[in-house]
């Protein structure tokens, strides 16, 4: 159903994302009587399939700004609808919960309930929860409204999603809401938080003030898990071949070759708390590349072995410095090549019944490590953080590994495929802010549009996947 008015967000084109100036939409005479017109438009299926560089494929963004704007607790229930069906879209992930902080009271008893529904899709129901969010920040007098909602939610939290739990967390510290710390405390003590979301318990007392410091050592993320928890499924892991992982030290190189060295000096000089090989490593620079501000080797060279305390006692000098040289060069070669498009994650090979297996574990426990090392940053930044690690997390932690047991072959191999992808995408969402930071970096890919295919290879739409 188009209208006079209506027609006017056909014409609007392309919005600014990463800002909350948007246009008075209202000056176009938009009201009440409007928003039937505008409800179809955010839910029609042929604006979000318009072709990428047209205008109608941003009508739908146009029309709920400007139901935002008119406060409409009509459009509540058909924005809720939106979350779990753009739940790939960076622009929804981002706008729909300002949206319903415009509209304010009225929309937080459908998100409270949305995020109890343990059916929803775990990013849908983040969706509300950062709707929930912005109400409290948008609406000072409704927060203890809002906290009363997240307290249920902590209440009754299923114990085998920590991502979503985490998240909760992760928008609670947003609206400082240290009256819930017991019930927080308490979520903890069931293990079921993800800490990637916004840390520990002692993170979570630090960032609401209740601690000044740390009072023990900051986890890091699992590392390795035991080869019969592996992904190849029904066969005898002592038959599995492991490509560079002879139990026999790793003899001293006699090229040049960078990975060679690094995995000579990972195999001496690795520990329980360290990074083990190149592999690995490799998974954790290509995390640093992601970050959304520079980490200066200063933080990451200490981290790679688990803490300053943990660094190695080397031979000699010049053993350290030929390391140091080796790690930087990779690092350097990591950094280039995400930058220039053309990286691939450096995987392990084994071989079963002279089939040859892609072992992506330790690269997603290095990219995990690597993570760990990121600054704070935005709940909605966080959701998107999450969507990324999905992948990552099959191959990397007790629960994840647990599921792909159940999966053959050809279905795991699709599993690890998606991890590049999601990557590539995480990258670009922090792309410039990066870049505002460190202008030597430059973009390499081409300007997309909004629907046409993704340039990381995820096979999806631009704007259900790297756009920014």
């Amino acid at each position: 159903m188009s209208t006079a008015k209506t027609d006017i967000l056909f014409t609007l084109g392309e919005a600014q994302q990463g800002t909350r100036d948007w246009p008075d939409y209202l000056q176009y005479g938009f009201e009440a009587s409007d928003e039937s017109a505008l409800i179809e438009l955010i839910g029609d299926k042929s604006l979000h399939g318009a072709a990428g560089d047209s205008l109608e494929v941003w009508v739908p963004l146009h029309a709920w700004r400007t139901l935002g704007q008119l406060r409409s607790e009509r459009a509540i229930m058909p924005l809720i609808e939106l979350f779990e069906k753009l739940v790939e879209d960076d622009w929804a992930l981002h706008e729909l919960p300002t949206v319903m902080g415009m509209i304010g009271n009225a929309a937080i008893e459908p998100l409270g309930h949305y995020i109890k529904q343990q059916d929803r899709d775990e990013f849908a129901r983040a969706t509300a929860m950062a709707g929930l969010s912005e109400i409290a920040k948008q609406h000072p007098t409704l927060r203890s409204k809002v906290i009363e909602h997240y307290r249920l939610y902590i209440q009754q939290a299923d114990n085998a999603t920590p991502i979503i739990n985490g998240l909760l967390v992760s928008y609670l510290l947003d609206i400082d809401g240290k009256e819930l710390i017991d019930d927080v405390r308490d979520l903890f003590t069931r293990q079921c938080v993800d800490i990637t979301c916004a840390g520990d318990i002692e993170d979570v007392e630090m960032a609401l003030g209740l601690r000044l410091e740390r009072s023990t050592p900051k986890i890091m993320p699992a590392q390795n898990f035991d080869l019969d928890k592996h992904e190849l499924g029904d066969f005898d892991p002592n038959d599995l071949n492991l490509s560079g992982l002879d139990t026999a030290p790793l003899p001293r190189p006699d090229g040049d070759d960078i990975i060679e060295w690094l995995d000579y000096y990972l195999d001496h000089h690795s520990s329980e708390t360290s990074i083990f090989d190149v592999s690995e490593l490799d998974g954790f620079f290509a995390a640093i590349a992601c970050a959304p501000q520079m980490i200066l080797p200063s933080m990451w060279l200490p981290a790679l072995w688990g803490g300053e305390e943990h660094s190695p006692d080397w031979d000699s000098f010049e053993e350290a410095d030929a390391f140091n040289q080796y790690v930087m060069s990779f690092y350097n070669i990591v950094m280039a090549d995400m930058n220039d498009d053309s990286y691939e994650a450096l995987y392990m090979q084994g071989v079963v019944n002279e089939r040859t297996y892609t072992l992506v574990d330790d690269w997603c426990a290095g990219f995990l490590r690597g993570i760990n090392l990121w600054g704070p940053i935005s709940p909605a930044d966080t959701v998107m953080l999450e969507v990324a690690l999905e992948p990552i997390r099959q191959f990397s932690t007790e629960r994840g590994l647990g599921e792909l047991a159940e999966l053959n072959d050809d279905e795991v191999e699709q599993r690890q495929q998606a991890i590049e992808p999601a990557v590539r995408k995480l990258f670009l969402h922090f792309f410039e802010r990066r870049t505002q930071d460190n202008q030597s970096a430059i973009r390499t890919t081409p300007k997309s549009g909004r629907n046409d295919p993704c340039p990381c290879g995820s096979g999806k739409k631009y704007k259900k996947c790297c756009l920014h």
